[in-house]
């Protein structure tokens, strides 16, 4: 009697939780994972995803699509090294970032050359789901380690390029030092114009600056009243001291000025959150609100390079760039946004239906087995998920063949410790569709 009270406890939270997550979200963005360096571009009513895609680093990227900044599809490879175009780059594929100029898109993106050396290569499409194809590679003079590039055009028309020369190289007074630099380029063509100017290197105390290794990093520009609002990010991107500040300035080449109260986002373990940073910036579906766009440890008691994606909301009021955040609890909606209906099984390109056929025994205390099928080979990901709809584990990240599969999950999360009784989810995903299945594990 006991169990079934507790039970039924357990069923009335979810449904509770349920009603409220028709008007909220809440941190950090699940069905994006194992990434890095998200940058978000907007065209028309789609916003378009790239980032550092782990699972493919010395590949390409991914790329995802959403309606509403918080439910993304993955598609295939937006760069891809093995097309014959694309071979420049060897490995270490980071930190893409997309610009539209008229009817093209460009992507500027790190890799490591065949010198050993991480540098910038521009490569374009006229579909912002790519293929991608190398335009120049390397971008920048070949000599030049450098990463991290960011298009910045302004509304006079001039566009400018900020990147970071790589602290792996870069020596000064025997430290390893990233730095932050600009340069003017020609739309269209992107030749050079003048010389590159120092915009940033680590000063405050936040940033480390007496370290042998040290870091600014991730530039992401934005423009409000006149002013220009450079948000970077410092310290190691694998440990929880990463996090973001910003500088400003009245014209894109400086003097950069930054802010006092820096870091205006950082680590809060009390919470969860992990070495936030490396961000971009998005509008609302209806443009009425800006957020910030950023990664965060995915386990923040061991940080990596495993990271997962984040939405805050940000603003500007009295000169100052405030974000509101890192948050893990629920949030409203961008404004605009609605969430799609839960529980849809059908690929709407190819008409056909994909199909979680079972997970049982359901209740479990020992291992439940999970049955889907596919009706074609797809990248597909299985995850055990929470109330919360945080990721508890991930059972498999792979391609996966046409037709049934059978996988296990122990009641053990990522670390190999067993979870509490209560209620889960079994997700699987593929780049075209989610499929989730509620799974109560007994103790």
């Amino acid at each position: 009697m006991l169990q079934k009270m507790v039970m039924l406890s357990l069923m009335v939270s979810f449904i509770v939780s349920a009603q409220v997550t028709d008007s909220t979200y809440t941190n950090p963005i699940e069905n994006v994972q194992n990434i890095g360096d998200p940058f978000v571009l907007q065209v028309g009513d789609t916003y378009y995803l790239y980032a550092t895609s782990n699972t493919v680093v010395h590949r390409g990227f991914f790329v995802w699509t959403s309606k509403n900044l918080l439910e993304w599809q993955r598609h295939w490879l937006a760069f891809d090294n093995t097309l014959p175009e694309n071979t420049w780059g060897k490995s270490d594929f980071w930190a893409p970032e997309v610009m539209q100029l008229g009817s093209t898109f460009y992507m500027v993106y790190s890799a490591r050359a065949a010198d050993g050396k991480l540098k910038l290569a521009l490569a374009k499409s006229d579909d912002p789901l790519g293929p991608f194809k190398n335009f120049k590679a390397p971008l920048l003079d070949s000599a030049l380690t450098c990463i991290d590039g960011h298009f910045f055009l302004d509304d006079d028309g001039k566009l400018y390029l900020f990147y970071v020369k790589d602290c792996s190289h870069n020596v000064i007074n025997g430290k390893h030092v990233s730095q932050i630099f600009v340069q003017q380029m020609t739309p269209y063509s992107f030749y050079l114009v003048g010389e590159p100017q120092l915009c940033l290197t680590p000063s405050q105390g936040w940033e480390n600056p007496t370290a042998d290794w040290q870091w600014n990093e991730g530039p992401f520009v934005l423009k409000h009243e006149g002013v220009y609002y450079l948000m970077y990010s410092a310290n190691y991107f694998a440990s929880p001291q990463y996090a973001i500040g910003y500088a400003t300035a009245t014209q894109p080449f400086g003097p950069w000025s930054k802010f006092a109260e820096n870091p205006i986002l950082q680590s809060d373990l009390s919470i969860g959150v992990s070495g936030p940073g490396h961000n971009s910036a998005a509008y609302s579906p209806d443009g009425k609100e800006l957020f910030v766009v950023y990664h965060t440890h995915t386990d923040p008691d061991n940080p990596s390079g495993d990271r997962i994606l984040n939405i805050d909301r940000m603003y500007f009021e009295n000169g100052r760039l405030i974000i509101q955040g890192p948050t893990r609890t629920p949030q409203p909606l961008p404004s605009g946004a609605t969430l799609s209906p839960i529980g849809s099984d059908k690929d709407p390109k190819q008409g056909v239906n994909y199909r979680l056929l079972r997970c049982y025994p359901n209740p479990f205390n020992n291992q439940i087995k999970i049955e889907f099928e596919l009706p074609a080979s797809r990248f597909t990901n299985i995850d055990i998920l929470d109330r919360q709809g945080r990721r508890i584990k991930t059972l498999w990240s792979s391609f996966t063949a046409k037709g049934k599969h059978a996988f296990q999950w122990l009641g053990d999360n990522g670390r190999g410790q067993m979870v509490s009784s209560g209620v889960y989810f079994c997700r699987v995903q593929t780049p075209e569709m989610t499929m989730t299945q509620k799974i109560s594990f007994i103790k």
